[in-house]
């Protein structure tokens, strides 16, 4: 219990600490950090409304100047670049202290958020309405490029569960026929308990599309293997799992970074590359397209290159992530997706997860993760085999861990 309180402070200051000083205890620096984040969302919201009124007014003159006379469409052809000019300068009004924000506060003469901000070529090739956009980047509190997770969106939509789970239970030291043949005889389990040599049983869970699902539970309480279930990569002994119709379910399992090594240098040798891999397992895709996805989990063209046996541990997920995107999965099925990371990119992965349209299940003991996602959290109890849906969340759930090693 001292461990997951010391990771969960270790977490947040290492990752937050860098973007601003205030001087104060940890709960009034982590106050500090939710105003100057919620300043930043506040500021985008009005800077996007402003931006789509001056943008009808540019519509509604360019409209007025198809039926106006040479010298009446002249004028507002003028008075449309100007508007053009303006929105082009126009940015973030006030800074985190109110301030109102000027050209000669900036220093460099553009406000923050502003299409000028982006070089000439680029607004060159590109429409106003293209260029909101990647000037948004501009103002929103989102993770660094190098560390980022960029998965791509789904495009089907169903209006149902993705995954239905019905009283599924598993065990590695049952013999089913066994089981069946001396029912008579058996002794039925106490109320609240398990059936004898399973790992859980009766277990239901509906997962909806577009939620987030986090698993909780102690080790070896079958964590693992309940995702394997629900993934379909193992059968359980009890129950059943149903998988909406042309439903893509793509899994990730915690020890796939450190098996893709072996598995790719045992299967086309040591000297090749992740884009060289990524190529051999996706012969449909194009070359241009997987390094697109490379690129979208933070690994340069360089990393790219690097044959696989001298990648980091990080470097060999984003190769994973990158795996699994490849196959144009609806539902991600996640078990520990944080081992390798460092505290930058865990905050970077659950930003991605969260801003992704897709469904999440996931298992995680990283608390800073799980608290992130803002996910739905079942716990798996050791005890009772079952499943409980945790009101409350992961805090919930470490406060009765907590009330549990006082007694």
């Amino acid at each position: 219990m001292i461990w997951y309180k010391f990771h969960d402070l270790y977490e947040y200051r290492i990752s937050d600490v860098h973007c601003f000083h205030r001087i104060g205890n940890y709960i009034d620096f982590l106050i500090a950090k939710d105003q100057h984040d919620l300043h930043k969302t506040r500021q985008q919201n009005i800077l996007e409304k402003q931006r789509d009124a001056m943008i009808k007014t540019i519509d509604k003159m360019k409209k007025q100047s198809s039926s106006a006379s040479n010298e009446g469409s002249k004028k507002i052809a003028r008075a449309v670049n100007s508007r053009k000019k303006k929105l082009e300068r126009h940015g973030i009004e006030k800074d985190e202290h109110g301030h109102q924000s000027t050209a000669q506060k900036a220093g460099t003469g553009i406000k923050q958020g502003a299409i000028n901000s982006l070089d000439a070529s680029t607004r060159k090739k590109q429409t106003h309405r293209q260029l909101l956009k990647r000037a948004d980047i501009n103002v929103a509190p989102v993770p660094d490029k190098a560390v980022q997770f960029n998965f791509r969106d789904t495009n089907c939509t169903w209006g149902e569960p993705l995954i239905s789970a019905l009283d599924i239970g598993h065990g590695f030291h049952v013999n089913k026929e066994e089981e069946n043949n001396n029912n008579s005889d058996s002794v039925p389990p106490m109320l609240g308990s398990k059936k004898e040599g399973m790992l859980f049983d009766c277990v239901d869970l509906c997962v909806d599309e577009g939620s987030s699902v986090c698993i909780l539970g102690e080790n070896n309480s079958g964590k693992t293997t309940l995702l394997r279930i629900l993934a379909k990569q193992m059968q359980p002994l009890e129950g059943e799992v149903h998988h909406a119709h042309n439903a893509n379910v793509g899994y990730f399992d915690q020890h796939k970074a450190d098996n893709l090594i072996n598995e790719g240098i045992n299967k086309y040798g040591s000297s090749i590359s992740s884009i060289a891999l990524l190529m051999k397992l996706f012969p449909k895709k194009a070359e241009q397209d997987i390094r697109g996805e490379l690129i979208d989990f933070g690994l340069s063209p360089q990393q790219s290159s690097t044959y696989i046996q001298f990648l980091s541990g990080g470097e060999r997920m984003r190769v994973c992530c990158s795996m699994l995107t490849l196959q144009d999965p609806h539902v991600l099925i996640l078990d520990e997706p944080s081992n390798h990371l460092d505290p930058e990119s865990v905050e970077a992965l659950a930003y991605g997860l969260k801003a992704w349209n897709g469904t999440v299940v996931m298992v995680s003991h990283d608390v800073h993760l799980i608290r992130l996602l803002e996910g739905t959290c079942y716990v798996l109890m050791d005890m009772e085999g079952k499943l409980r849906r945790l009101e409350g969340g992961i805090d919930s759930y470490l406060n009765i861990l907590a009330a549990a090693a006082q007694k």
